[in-house]
């Protein structure tokens, strides 16, 4: 009797999906609270002001989205932590989302591939520019995490640190905020839903599944894994 392969498999888990959901909302909330309280001078923003209760409540929403968006950051790290510790995984390898000198390599291949030389690259689970989406955001919200608690409070902090500490958490606050934005609302939703395979969204970090023809179209380095773990 011949195996049949399934149609779909599971890529993300559902704790993944769920962190996902989390930082997606907290992160647009923060964006349209922060921005709002900075830009007040703008119509768009008094409009969101107000609609909230006023700057201070525009201010106590930003905290709370805060906290809530960096615990998902806290559980991701818990996870790693669990997922080495506990179920003897590997955090480093070709299937992780660390960096690997193939990214490198596979970043000059695909320009390559874009000037109609030689084929693109045979990626693993994650492309280059998905680990960098993803490392991005990591590093960013532990920089808008340390800044931001510095600016919730100034006075512990001005006590044992030099004052000047407290105008440099602002201004890169703010800069980290832009990037963010930039980077969240521009390259990830390109890259990641708005390319012709996929548009008008992927739907696999929401239901965490994809299909196999897909798999091994965008990531033939993490099918061929799948197929001799298959086969084994």
């Amino acid at each position: 009797m011949t195996r049949t392969e399934p149609h779909e498999v599971f890529r993300f888990p559902v704790i993944h999906r769920l962190l996902h959901w989390v930082i997606m909302i907290g992160f647009t909330s923060l964006a349209v609270t922060g921005f709002s309280l900075k830009f007040s001078s703008q119509a768009w923003a008094q409009w969101i002001v107000a609609l909230l209760g006023g700057a201070g409540w525009t201010g106590y929403w930003h905290r709370c989205w805060a906290v809530i968006t960096y615990s998902a950051v806290v559980a991701h790290l818990g996870w790693l932590v669990y997922f080495k510790v506990v179920l003897k995984g590997r955090l480093t390898g070709p299937q992780s989302a660390f960096p690997a000198v193939k990214d490198a390599r596979d970043l000059v291949a695909h320009c390559k591939y874009f000037l109609g030389q030689g084929r693109p690259p045979q990626f693993n689970r994650f492309a280059y520019w998905e680990k960098l989406d993803y490392w991005a955001m990591l590093v960013g919200m532990n920089t808008m995490g340390l800044t931001g608690l510095v600016l919730w409070f100034p006075f512990f902090f001005s006590g044992c640190l030099p004052g000047y500490f407290i105008n440099l958490a602002r201004i890169l606050h703010l800069y980290e905020a832009l990037l963010a934005v930039a980077l969240k609302f521009v390259v990830h939703l390109v890259t990641a839903h708005l390319r012709p395979e996929v548009y008008p969204l992927d739907h696999s970090i929401f239901n965490g599944r994809t299909t196999l023809a897909r798999m091994k179209d965008e990531h033939p380095g993490e099918w061929q894994e799948w197929a001799e773990r298959k086969d084994g």
